[in-house]
């Protein structure tokens, strides 16, 4: 984004900074958990007044004393702006065949950027924290499992959620996936001809077979490739943020199988 029309280089409401991609998310960013084991943790109660062990730790950005002590708590101040596209994306195409056989496999991939998770967020159905969700089984933070990924379930709320629960539904874009696998045999014998078959072709393919690497794969078994707006009843349904591709749970990625057999007389 090169210029806003108010002549501003900030449009915090919309989401709009003056030499970023119009595609950014404005948010704090998550550094892990707070833990008593943290060089920092001795400053926990000025950066979160009210907090506690094992809830969301975020950046901060502000300024120290001549002690090393940070000068404030956490506040607006120290939300990032970080673009959600990735460094490079791309796909290939290849095609071999020996004799009567084909194969055909189409692939995809991307390195870097920012996968918004709906399932993951603050409204996603794994972080509500004021009631029983089915008994779903959650890394939550104990002090038994301190080395976990989601927060004290006992710890600060914000709503109905933990504070920064926003932060939990941002992953690593990256993967290397194969779209589609197909793979054909193309009968040429005396038979066929006999019996008034010009071409006589079995095959089967495979759509969406195998993710080699994804860390959103890794956590959820779900598909890497963003297929939504954040615009479902589980999103965030602010203007700024529904015209950032999303991965929901309305219309998941599917694993398809077809069998066909191609004729021609």
């Amino acid at each position: 984004m090169v210029a806003l029309a108010s002549g501003q280089t900030r449009d915090e409401a919309n989401w709009w900074f003056v030499g970023y991609p119009i595609n950014c998310i404005y948010d704090y960013e998550k550094i892990g958990l707070w833990n008593k084991t943290d060089e920092d943790y001795q400053y926990l109660s000025i950066l979160e007044p009210g907090g506690n062990e094992g809830m969301i730790k975020v950046k901060y950005t502000g300024d120290y004393d001549d002690n090393g002590k940070p000068v404030r708590q956490i506040g607006p101040d120290d939300r990032q702006i970080m673009g959600v596209d990735p460094d490079f994306q791309g796909g290939f195409n290849t095609r071999v065949a020996y004799k009567g056989f084909d194969l055909n496999v189409v692939g995809a991939f991307k390195s870097g950027g920012i996968l918004i998770s709906t399932l993951y967020s603050s409204a996603g159905y794994l972080n509500m924290m004021t009631g029983r969700r089915g008994n779903v089984q959650v890394d939550y933070w104990t002090p038994e499992n301190t080395d976990a990924k989601y927060p004290n379930p006992a710890g600060v709320l914000s709503g109905d959620n933990p504070k920064y629960g926003t932060t939990l539904g941002y992953f690593d874009a990256s993967y290397l996936k194969i779209r589609n696998i197909s793979l054909g045999y193309n009968f040429m014998q005396d038979w066929v001809k006999k019996a008034g078959i010009n071409q006589l072709r079995v095959y089967c393919s495979v759509q969406n077979p195998f993710v080699f690497f994804s860390p959103y794969h890794s956590e959820s078994g779900m598909d890497p490739e963003t297929n939504s707006y954040g615009d479902e009843n589980v999103a965030v349904t602010d203007t700024y943020r529904s015209r950032l591709l999303t991965i929901g749970t309305n219309t998941p990625s599917t694993r398809n199988y077809l069998i066909g057999i191609n004729l021609s007389f």
